[in-house]
C-alpha cells in the first residue's frame, strides 16, 4: 500500500500532467477554432481563379486549332485540370468569404486575342506554348511561397495540389520543344529567404523556454512515477515474504537424545 506521503506525491503528479497537457492543447484547439485566411492566402485564391479564366479557353482553343497531336493533348490537359482547380478555389472562396474575379485581366485577354489572331497553326502553337509557359512560371512561384508559409490547413492542402498541377503543366509545355527559354523572365532570389529556424516556425525565445521547461517537467514526473511503482513493488514483495513466514513458522526441532 502507498503511504500518505506517496499518495500526496501521486496526486500532485497527476495534477501536474493534466496541467501540462492542458497547456499543450490550448494552442492546438485555438488554432483549430480560429481558421482564417491571410492576405497571401487570398492572393493565391485570386490568382488561381484568374489563371483559369484564360487558360481554360486557351486550352480549349489548342485542343481545336493545334495541328501537332502533342500540343492538342497539352491543351486538353490544361483545360481539364484548370476546370477542376476552379471548382476547388470557388469552394474555398465561399467558405472563407473571399470575393473572386469573374473575368480575365486585360493582359490575359490580349494573350487570348494573340492566339486567335495567329494566321498559321505553327504560329498558334508557338504563341500558345510560350504564353502558357511564362504564366505558369509566375504562378508556380506564388504557390510555393504560400504553401511554405500559410497557417491555414485548407489553403496548405490546396496549394500542394495546385503546385503539382502547375509543375505538370510546365513539364508538358516544355515537352513540346516550342518553349523559348531566353524569353522567360530571369529568376529573382529574395534577400529575406534565409531565416532562422525559430523565426520560420514563428517561435519566440519565451516559447522555446516554455517548451523546454514543460519537457523537463514531464520527464521528471515520469521518472518519479516509475520510482514510486518500483518502490511499491518492493514493499509488496517484502510484505508477502513476512506474511508467509508468519503463516508457516518453522517446526520446532526435537531435542537430541
Amino acid at each position: 500500500m502507498y503511504s500518505g506521503c506517496e499518495r500526496g506525491i501521486a496526486r500532485a503528479l497527476v495534477l501536474l500532467v493534466l496541467v501540462v497537457i492542458g497547456q499543450l492543447a490550448v494552442p492546438v484547439f485555438a488554432s483549430a477554432q480560429i481558421a482564417t485566411v491571410s492576405d497571401s492566402d487570398r492572393d493565391l485564391l485570386n490568382r488561381v481563379r484568374q489563371a483559369g479564366l484564360w487558360e481554360m479557353p486557351s486550352g480549349d482553343m489548342a485542343r481545336v486549332r493545334a495541328q501537332t497531336p502533342q500540343v492538342r493533348d497539352v491543351g486538353q490537359t490544361l483545360m481539364v485540370d484548370h476546370g477542376r482547380l476552379d471548382v476547388q478555389v470557388r469552394q474555398l472562396a465561399a467558405k472563407y468569404g473571399v470575393v473572386l474575379p469573374d473575368q480575365a485581366t486585360a493582359d490575359q485577354q490580349s494573350w487570348l486575342a494573340e492566339e486567335r489572331a495567329a494566321t498559321t497553326t505553327s504560329d498558334f502553337e508557338r504563341v500558345f506554348v510560350n504564353r502558357l509557359r511564362a504564366a505558369h512560371g509566375v504562378i508556380f512561384a506564388v504557390i510555393a511561397q504560400v504553401r511554405a508559409g500559410t497557417r491555414n490547413d485548407d489553403i496548405r492542402a490546396f496549394a500542394a495540389t495546385a503546385n503539382q498541377v502547375v509543375l505538370r503543366h510546365i513539364s508538358l509545355l516544355e515537352s513540346t520543344g516550342l518553349v523559348d527559354y531566353n524569353a522567360l523572365p530571369q529568376p529573382t532570389v529574395s534577400s529575406t529567404a534565409a531565416t532562422s529556424a525559430a523565426s520560420a516556425l514563428n517561435l519566440g525565445s519565451m516559447d522555446i523556454a516554455t517548451s523546454v521547461a514543460l519537457g523537463l517537467l514531464v520527464c521528471g514526473a515520469t521518472l518519479l512515477v516509475l520510482w514510486l511503482i518500483r518502490n511499491s513493488a518492493r514493499r509488496r514483495h517484502r510484505s508477502g515474504e513476512n506474511h508467509a513466514r508468519d503463516r508457516d513458522p518453522e517446526p520446532a526441532k526435537e531435542p537430541v537424545r
